[in-house]
């Protein structure tokens, strides 16, 4: 198993300018009259959307903000019947001495920002409530983790990259 790297979030200009150009290129289709949301999305919302994303939305702030709060890292892990795969993961220690380790692991569709409100409460120091070192990984294909390149990645193979995850670093 490989040592811990440390990552920052930086997505090449290139891809950021090809979102743009896909987003440029959205065809929306007609509404039906009074339909609401019972065909979907309002194309109303589906256009305000995708002209944030166009102009609106900036990536390099967001960047910079989530590399700023989230302690980022990356680890090679390797995989029974599989390959060895670059796993993303944000490792916050609490201050406390008797910390618990703790495995976030985001929902589907989701991602590891969705720890990002509860951090400060997991690693808090109080007498009321135990404390945790917290480990939120990018399941393996999402987020920035390496996705398996051979199929049959079952729930057994997620569950032995969380295991060996906190192995590494406990």
């Amino acid at each position: 198993m490989s040592t811990e790297q440390p990552f920052k979030i930086s997505v090449s200009d290139d891809k950021i300018d090809l979102l743009r150009r896909k987003l440029d290129l959205c065809v929306f289709p007609d509404e039906l009259e009074d339909s609401g949301t019972s065909y979907g999305a309002p194309v109303a919302d589906m256009r305000r959307l995708v002209d944030y994303w166009k102009s609106g939305f900036d990536w390099r702030a967001q960047e910079s903000a989530l590399n700023a709060e989230l302690p980022q890292f990356t680890r090679d892990i390797e995989v029974a019947g599989f390959e060895t795969l670059n796993i993303h993961y944000v490792h916050q220690t609490s201050k406390a001495v008797d910390a618990i380790p703790l495995l976030f692991v985001h929902g589907w569709p989701g991602s590891f920002l969705e720890v990002r409100k509860i951090l400060p409460l997991l690693t808090a120091v109080s007498p009321e409530h135990p404390s945790f070192h917290v480990v939120a990984m990018s399941l393996p294909g999402y987020g920035f983790s390496q996705a398996p390149s051979k199929k049959g990645f079952r729930i057994e193979q997620y569950a032995e990259v969380g295991h060996k995850l906190m192995l590494a670093l406990c």
